[in-house]
This record gives C-alpha cells, structure tokens and sequence, in this order.
C-alpha cells in the first residue's frame, strides 16, 4: 500500500472531508473496512457507523455487565431476599413517581442537539427541574402515608429518593447530549463505565456493612446524582454548547412524549409494585434476579436504538424504510439464537452463581421469550425520529392501559408466574402492535 503525501491529505482535509479510508487505513482496518461495506448489501444499514459507535456501546456493556454481575452475586450470598425486596419497592415507587415529569423530554433534547440546536440541554435541565415538583409531592404524600402506617424505613427511602430523582433525571441529559452529538466513546465512559462502577461500588460498600433497606435506597439515590452531577458538569466544560441554539419546538414534543409516556411509566414500574403488596418482598426479589439477565439486553439495544435514531433522524422516510426488513430478519436470527442458548444454560447458571435464588430458572427461562419483540425496535425507532406523535400516542395509551390491566389480573389470580406470563405477551404484542403502525403510516 503506498503512502499517501501530507500535501495530498491537506487537500482532502481543507476541503473539508477526509481522505479515502482505503489509502490511509492499516491493511487489517482496510479489509474491516470493506467486509463491513460489502454486509450492508444484506444488512441494509451503515455497517461502518454503526461499528465504530458499537465499539464502545459493546465496551462499556461488557464493563458494566462485569460490573452488575458481580454486584449481583454479592446480593445473592450477603443480603436477605425481604431487604432486597424492599430496597427494589423503594426504586419502584420512586421511578413511578417520576412518570408525573417530563420523562420525555431527554428524547426531544436529543432530536434537538441532533439538528444543532445546542441550548436544548440547558433548557431541558431547568425545565425538568421545574416539573418535577409533582414528583417531589408525591413522594412527600406517600412519605407521610407510611409514616402513619408506622414504616418509616419506607417513608424516609421514598423521600430521599423524591429528593435527588429530579436533579437525577435531569442531569442524565448530558448523556443524550453527547448521543445527539454521535460522542459515543465519552458517552459509554461517561453514562455507561464510570456512572455504573461509581454507583454498584458505593451500593458494595454499604452492603458489607449495613443490611438496612433505607440506608441501601438513600446511598442509590445520592450516589447516582452526585457522579451524574459531575459528568453533567464535565460535559458541559467539554463542549460548551451555543445557549443561543434553542429549537422553538422541543418543549412542546418534549411534552407530548411525556404526557403519552405517564401510563407506560406507570406500565412499567407497577410489576414490583404489585407484586410487592400482593405477594411479598421476598418475590419481589425472586422476580429481580428472574428478568435481570434477559434485561440486560437493554443496555446495548437502548444504545443501538440511539444510534440508529441518530441516523433516521436526517434521512428521509424512502430511504429508512428501504433497509427496514433486512433489519428486522437480522435481529431476529440473532434474538432467536441469544434465547435458545439461554434457555439451555439458565438452569446450570444459577446453580452456579445464584444457588440461593434456583425458584427464579424457570421464571427467566419464560421471560426470555419476551426479547422476540426486539424484532420490532427499528420500526419503533422510525416512529419516535420521524415525530410521529399521533401514533406513538395510539401505541402508547393502548399498550399501557393493556399492560396494567394483564399484570393486575395475572399478578392478583397467578402471583408471580401471573405477572411474568403477563409481561411476555404484552411485550411481544406490543411490538408487532408497534410494527403495524408504522406499516400503515404514510
């Protein structure tokens, strides 16, 4: 390979674009290079793009997945299963209450700096911040309902936790920032590594000395605001966004995604809430450890989902829906392929690492089917870049008010294999749901 002359690269870069990566790449990165650019006839997707941002979504899901794990087995062998369980019902209620703000509002700061309107995080902070006092009332008004029950270990964790939510959510802003700006490596060490590492080391901690319910939530809550805080901070520092870049229109989507987000908040934090005053703490925590591992697909999905939205935001409806299908057949060989393995080794897995927790196999190994749904994100993807808020507005008062009424049933006549029973249909429905709306979209 011959090299190239600095006065040919100078032409290149003064012009503004880079330089052929054929003729600069190592020969290793060149054949990478072209093998990605040669899957995208079947692929029907930027294989490059998202290769380079995968790289440190796959990084930092594989520290943090480290990280989560081992954090796990030390729950499993050193904290009872009813503490946990309560611990789990404090984060449940709090982030139930946290449906009443603008949960939204990070999607459209992302579509905003996305287009290049920087001082939508700025305003998306404060805004946030303001809505969020229903939020703190909540919290307040349940903190003195257990307080008259005489739980007040519930009563103070709620209202920490009410407390520091809003500068919480707030704050995780910065990571859509640094997503809209295609920052994918700060964004991964940033929200995924340090983020992550800071708070399981803190939880660590206080779990080696102190087995109490409430000091777990109030060390969750104010460990994940403090280091989200900083980074919010450093991101800030680090590109100094134009505050006189301000898209008219985010606030207004912003509340739309809210206001069609406050029953599928609801949706999907009512389980272990449920469960929690029907069944117990205990299966509470059985449930925790039944659905954490298939879960952790979520990481590296929202991070793909951010990424492709990234990109549907400025192509047009022709050419997002020319690659749609090749899309959806490779995510569902490879979620086919993730649950059958799944299935299979679940059994010795928990034997293994979770022995105290053998009732949750058969839970998970039913709820793994649920990631079938997966199939359908890039169509969901579509609806959310393009703003189409008359559907997501059908999909979302539907599938909510659906999902509410089948984890009540199943919760109250089944228990535990009620609720997850319930949550792998609705999840799978509520996918294909998904897809026929953006079918008959035009």
């Amino acid at each position: 390979m011959q090299p190239v002359r600095a006065t040919n690269c100078s032409k290149w870069y003064d012009s503004g674009t880079k330089p052929p990566s054929i003729n600069y790449m190592p020969q290793t990165k060149n054949h990478i290079y072209r093998f990605l650019r040669w899957s995208e006839k079947y692929t029907k997707t930027d294989m490059v793009y998202l290769a380079s941002g995968g790289f440190w979504s796959i990084f930092a899901q594989v520290i943090e997945s480290f990280a989560i794990f081992g954090f796990a087995i030390i729950v499993a062998r050193y904290l009872p299963k009813d503490v946990y369980g309560q611990y789990k019902y404090i984060i449940a209620i709090v982030a139930l209450l946290g449906t009443l703000t603008l949960t939204g509002l990070g999607t459209s700061v992302f579509q905003s700096v996305a287009r290049g309107f920087d001082g939508s995080l700025r305003i998306g902070f404060w805004t946030n911040l303001r809505w969020s006092t229903l939020a703190f009332l909540g919290a307040f008004a349940l903190a003195i309902y257990y307080f008259l029950q005489g739980n007040s270990q519930l009563a103070i964790g709620i209202l920490i936790g009410g407390s520091f939510s809003p500068f919480l959510a707030s704050a995780n802003f910065a990571g859509a920032f640094l997503n809209a700006k295609k920052d994918f490596r700060h964004s991964a060490l940033y929200f995924g590594i340090i983020k992550t590492l800071f708070s399981i080391g803190a939880l660590t901690i206080t779990i080696f000395l102190t087995h109490s319910p409430l000091i777990l939530a109030a060390v969750y809550f104010i460990s994940n605001t403090f280091v989200t805080f900083l980074l919010y901070r450093r991101v800030v520092h680090l590109y100094k966004p134009d505050e006189t870049k301000i898209d008219s229109g985010m606030l207004t989507y912003g509340k739309h995604l809210s206001l069609m987000g406050i029953l599928s908040g609801i949706a999907g934090h009512i389980d272990q809430i449920l469960l929690f005053h029907f069944v117990g703490p205990i299966q509470v925590a059985v449930y925790s450890f039944a659905i954490a591992i298939p879960d952790q697909t979520k990481g590296p999905l929202k991070m793909l989902n951010t990424m492709v939205q990234a990109k549907f935001v400025n192509r047009t409806d022709t050419e997002i829906r020319a690659g749609m299908k090749s899309k959806m057949l490779w995510l569902a060989l490879s979620s086919v392929a993730f649950i059958a393995l799944y299935i299979f080794i679940a059994p010795y897995f928990y034997a293994f690492f979770f022995p105290n927790y053998m009732e949750a196999v058969p839970y998970s190994q039913l709820y793994v089917l649920s990631l079938l749904g997966l199939v359908f994100f890039p169509a969901g993807s579509y609806l959310t870049a393009k703003k189409k808020v008359r559907e997501q507005y059908i999909n979302k008062l539907f599938m909510s008010i659906l999902q509410i009424v089948a984890l009540v049933v199943g919760v109250i006549f089944w228990g535990l294999l009620g609720l997850v029973i319930s949550r792998v249909i609705i999840r799978l429905f509520g996918a294909f749901f998904i897809y026929i709306l953006y079918i008959i979209d035009v």
